[in-house]
């Protein structure tokens, strides 16, 4: 049924909640996964402007340096398990959920999974909740955890 699930992750105790449902459906299933790592920087037609927030030392290629650690730690681990997985790390300049979006379709996914915020009012809001942007933008299946339902 889910031959290519999506994983966004934000290098976060969030990521556990998302990688237990997903590891355990990939085994179920045999699907791949892959995991994926967003940094957004602000558009600009200036190529200058657009190298500064990812040269050495800016905070993109920090959060680079941290995904190159990050993921294929995590990979190994779900790999071990026999689930077929693979990463990658993506410097955006449109909103987040526009590229998870766009990224799964283009990478020919039929499952994005997310771990659920669960902000309510003035937090969802303020703080964008990008499970909610996917959830109205995309046409592919979402399977969305909450984070009281990690197992312990």
């Amino acid at each position: 049924m889910y031959k290519k699930i999506l994983v966004p992750l934000d290098g976060t105790k969030n990521d556990e909640v998302i990688l237990d449902h997903v590891r355990d459906l990939a085994k179920a299933l045999g699907s791949s996964l892959i995991l994926i790592q967003l940094f957004r920087v602000i558009k600009s037609e200036d190529p200058f402007f657009m190298n500064v927030q990812t040269e050495t030392g800016a905070s993109g290629a920090l959060a680079k340096e941290k995904a190159k650690a990050y993921l294929p730690k995590v990979a190994e681990t779900i790999k071990t398990e026999g689930v077929d997985v693979s990463t990658e790390f993506l410097i955006v300049d449109e909103p987040e959920a526009d590229e998870i979006v766009k990224y799964a379709l283009d990478k020919g996914c039929d499952l994005i999974a997310l771990t659920n915020q669960e902000r309510t009012g003035l937090g969802r809001w303020f703080f964008a909740n990008i499970e909610e942007k996917v959830k109205r933008r995309s046409s592919l299946p979402l399977l969305l955890v909450a984070k009281h339902q990690h197992k312990e």
